[in-house]
């Protein structure tokens, strides 16, 4: 890696946005959660369609760098992965637009670039996985699906992305597939069920899974971050969110997909939405749920919130001191390669600053941002800042700690070794 790379992992680390590269560069504190995965995954790979689980956590607790570290670990393992962040824009309440979201964002063993364009064209063609279409295409709401993709498989050029598309959850290729499809299949084309939109649109969800297997992975894990952005829609919408979170998660056994899907949110989901003073969604949804839909969709919606405060889920726990300090010896290492040191390290350097921050109780991103402080200070001026050497942390205001990634300075680095 060169001086650049370091620099730009280093501001990753920075911002509490991890990349690739931090996550393979930076220890795995949390390798004990993976047992709590294993069963689930054995599952999943095995045809199963496991129950999903919840990820909890405070602010800056990790849950974030969790959720790409077992992205890569799922990948080193031969899982197929998705890994989203919800927002206002991209949201649970309408699972036909996050399936392409879903789609775009789906990382395979072996490819850097995301989505199955280029594996699928390395194939060409896929001749084991046509042989598989008709079984597939019995599991799914509508065969539509196995033929466009039998289409694609032909490899023609003017159709490919048209065709690869409509597979991947674009509703305007899908019209467009449905007569490339005739073209080449008229008879076939002619005795399938009236597809429709509104109805069968899922089928396109389902059949990914399949393909995956089809493909040789162990199955499509989905990785879904920023849970918490749920609790600001309105009533009808945060419904329809935990309507499909509850489909997406198998709570209800509604499904038989190999999908396995987890889902991260900050603990203050729990406590100002489903159960706080002004919203209490585990108390009104249910209710909502039997006055717009029925009487099984309510108990759906109250066993969801059942499970998903329930002891199955994972919660993301403070590390221990040992994981601190070699998570920061790992820290210093990438800031010594990617800015320029006027002083020597000290033996006790990482010691001595994991004293000075005082980091029971802080929120790991904010222990990680005041470290890389720390050390931009004692590269250019080889001294702690007298409020680290007296001890003051505890007393500083931490208000500049939000999600913008501000850390204690806002001096750029390449100021800060001007001098």
């Amino acid at each position: 890696m060169s001086n650049t790379d370091y620099i730009l992992m280093l501001e990753a680390i920075r911002a509490g946005i991890p990349s690739r590269d931090t996550v393979a560069g930076t220890l795995d504190i949390r390798k004990s959660l993976m047992q709590k995965l294993e069963p689930d995954l054995e599952k999943l790979a095995s045809g199963g369609s496991p129950k999903g689980k919840l990820v909890w956590g405070e602010y800056g607790q990790g849950k974030t760098h969790f959720l790409k570290q077992l992205e890569q670990n799922l990948l080193s393992d031969g899982y197929a992965v998705s890994y989203i962040s919800l927002s206002r824009q991209l949201n649970l309440n309408n699972l036909q637009q996050l399936f392409p979201a879903f789609t775009s964002h789906l990382r395979i063993p072996g490819h850097n670039l995301p989505g199955l364009l280029n594996p699928l064209s390395q194939m060409n063609p896929p001749h084991e996985i046509i042989a598989k279409l008709p079984f597939i295409a019995e599991k799914l709401l509508h065969p539509l699906p196995t033929l466009i993709f039998k289409a694609f498989s032909l490899y023609e050029e003017r159709h490919t992305i048209t065709l690869y598309n409509a597979l991947m959850g674009k509703k305007e290729n899908i019209v467009r597939s449905q007569r490339i499809a005739r073209e080449y299949f008229k008879a076939e084309m002619k005795e399938l069920p009236r597809f429709r939109q509104r109805d069968h649109f899922m089928s396109f969800f389902e059949f990914i899974p399949y393909l995956l297997q089809a493909m040789g992975y162990k199955g499509w894990v989905i990785l879904i971050d920023e849970l918490e952005t749920t609790g600001k829609l309105g009533k009808v919408a945060r419904l329809k969110s935990y309507q499909n979170l509850n489909w997406l998660m198998n709570l209800s056994k509604e499904h038989k997909l190999p999908i396995y899907t987890l889902a991260a949110s900050v603990k203050t989901l729990q406590d100002d939405v489903f159960y706080g003073t002004r919203k209490n969604d585990a108390r009104d949804m249910p209710t909502m749920a039997e006055q717009r839909h029925s009487e099984e969709e309510a108990h759906k919606i109250a066993r969801f919130f059942d499970y998903a405060t329930s002891d199955s889920n994972i919660v993301l726990a403070p590390a221990k001191k040992s994981d601190y300090l070699q998570l920061m010896e790992e820290l210093l290492e990438i800031h010594h390669l990617a800015l320029p040191w006027q002083y020597e390290i000290p033996p006790s350097f990482v010691e001595d600053a994991l004293k000075l921050i005082d980091y029971r109780g802080k929120p790991l991103r904010q222990i990680v941002r005041v470290f890389i402080e720390i050390m931009d200070i004692y590269a250019m001026r080889g001294t702690l800042p007298r409020a680290y050497k007296d001890n003051l942390m505890s007393e500083m205001d931490f208000a500049d700690f939000e999600e913008d990634g501000v850390g204690l300075s806002e001096t750029p680095l390449q100021e800060l070794f001007d001098d």
